[in-house]
């Protein structure tokens, strides 16, 4: 199946499942109806700072005024930021959000985190329930394809799924980000050492570096998709984007940049919609979330068009 067809056949398999998208939309709901967790008394403390430093003894005005503009932009960064999305995991598990930005409905429903260490403590809590939620948003939609291992499995064992699924979501985060850091740990050393030397080709360098992290993600891709379609292990998984990213290297660059092309024009299309009323932000996020999925639906398809009739289609290691 090209691109193509595998967006239309996304959204002939959602159809009018309304029910496919309530994940994404209650999610949406609460970002906009919900308390606030933001950083902001954390992000004065950073600003004020780099306040100091604008006044202290030798700071010429221009670079007094850039200091200022950035204490400016951290305070701003503070207030407008919301611990709570951590629980939308859109970049690997493909939920739907409508971006808001600035305050919700009820503005003064506000938990403000003082510390770095309650900062990080409510991250990761909201972080972890994220995966969790998008797994289990990414088995419905399995469910509903007449594709893969995942739609064979009877409702009983699927809770037992969702769990082995996420804890293995869990352990590919973890395998990534040891391996970036393990990567990126003597590079950063090496870009420090050559920028002393020469700062330009340092840059190029530094960028360089930054093109093999997007290479990286590019070929893993798939894998969140393989693990839940086809309930595998992760290292099969992997093994497997990679192949498919291999074989199909256009067709997929295509299908991530057209596909994102859609998500992204869509959700600033209906921002303003969301700006008019409280009708128009709730109509806005249920148009999203129906894209949205639509267009994780069409993931789901385009990885497994791609392995109907594959060597390494494996259906006995479902459990």
């Amino acid at each position: 199946m090209g691109v193509i067809d595998c967006l239309s056949a996304g959204y002939r398999y959602l159809g009018w499942r309304l029910e496919l998208i309530l994940i994404p939309v209650a999610l949406d709901l609460l970002l906009w109806l919900g308390p606030r967790f933001n950083v902001a008394p954390l992000f004065d403390q950073f600003a004020q700072a780099y306040g100091e430093l604008a006044k202290a003894e030798g700071v010429t005005p221009e670079l007094g005024q850039m200091v200022e503009q950035l204490s400016t932009s951290i305070r701003q960064m503070g207030e407008g930021s919301n611990l709570l999305g951590g629980l939308v995991s859109g970049a690997l598990l493909h939920m739907p959000s409508l971006p808001f930005g600035g305050a919700g409905l009820l503005p003064n429903m506000t938990v403000a985190v003082a510390t770095a260490a309650g900062a990080l403590g409510w991250w990761l809590l909201f972080s972890l329930l994220g995966l969790l939620i998008g797994v289990v948003y990414l088995t419905l939609l399995a469910r509903r394809l007449p594709i893969g291992v995942m739609g064979s499995v009877r409702p009983p064992q699927v809770a037992l799924s969702v769990l082995r699924h996420w804890l293995q979501v869990i352990g590919f985060v973890l395998i990534v980000a040891i391996a970036l850091l393990i990567i990126y740990l003597p590079i950063s050393f090496a870009v420090g050492l050559i920028m002393l030397a020469n700062p330009a080709f340092g840059s190029a360098v530094a960028a360089l570096a930054g093109a093999v992290t997007l290479i990286v993600f590019f070929y893993l891709y798939f894998v969140i998709a393989a693990l839940i379609m086809d309930n595998i292990p992760l290292n099969v998984a992997i093994m497997r984007s990679l192949r498919l990213v291999q074989e199909n290297f256009w067709p997929t660059l295509g299908f991530i940049l057209l596909s994102n092309v859609i998500g992204l024009g869509m959700a600033l299309l209906l921002l303003p919609l969301a700006d008019l009323a409280a009708w128009g932000t709730l109509a806005a996020i249920v148009i999203n979330a129906y894209i949205g999925t639509g267009l994780t639906m069409a993931l789901l398809v385009f990885y497994r068009s791609r392995f109907i009739r594959g060597p390494d289609f494996a259906p006995e290691l479902a459990p």
